[in-house]
């Protein structure tokens, strides 16, 4: 899976941030990606009832608000995240809503070849970082933790308000790069609350299928 495309390549070069960088964000207060609740685009996807039992992992859980929300719906929750602050207010607020949620500390990639598959994979915000230094890894990892029918909701900044370290997203880069191994479902843009910016963002919600078939498309 080693053909990203140039622009990839290019921002592969920037220093990669640490575990010890990821968890700085946390101390200091709310990173600029966390929103303090649950995503509207989340809360939309369990409206539709796609998924109403079944197993969900989450990569890059934060401070833990979706993952909260999905053992809510009585779903089985697997979050992960290796920011030691971010995981540590997690089960805090797992604990006073009285839910279960099976929180790891570990990097994500190192986890995800330990791990059997799951029903939905949820991403807010780590396709956004991960693809500009390891887009190849994260496709294998998907590949690893899904399986045919499994469905994949990624959210994301548009990333055109010329927000820091962030290249947009486009339609046409989804397609390329996550279109290899899930087929569309839906692709709405939708506007939320930026902690960084103090004002709405643009945001892509992409709601994905594992196809039946097997096989990565080129």
């Amino acid at each position: 899976m080693n053909n990203d495309r140039p622009a990839n390549r290019e921002v592969n070069r920037r220093a990669i941030p640490t575990a010890a960088d990821w968890d700085l964000a946390y101390r200091e207060g709310l990173p600029p990606w966390e929103m303090g609740c649950p995503s509207p685009e989340l809360v939309r996807f369990l409206e539709k009832r796609l998924l109403t039992r079944g197993s969900v992992l989450e990569l890059g859980c934060g401070t833990g608000a979706d993952a909260v929300l999905l053992a809510q719906q009585r779903l089985d929750v697997t979050a992960v995240d290796f920011a030691p602050t971010a995981i540590e207010r997690a089960r805090t607020r797992a604990q006073r809503a009285g839910v279960n949620v099976c929180f790891v500390l570990d990097d994500v990639f190192h986890f995800a070849y330990h791990m059997q598959t799951f029903d939905f994979i949820y991403d807010c915000g780590f396709y956004q970082y991960v693809r500009q230094w390891e887009l190849s890894r994260l496709l294998d990892l998907l590949w690893r933790v899904t399986k045919p029918g499994s469905y994949y909701l990624c959210i994301t900044y548009r990333g055109d308000e010329n927000l820091p370290r962030i290249p947009p997203v486009s339609d046409d880069s989804i397609r390329w790069e996550l279109g290899r191994l899930f087929e569309l479902i839906e692709l709405n843009e939708f506007k939320f609350y930026s902690n960084l910016r103090r004002h709405d963002v643009s945001g892509l919600s992409i709601l994905m299928r594992r196809p039946p078939s097997e096989g990565i498309k080129k």
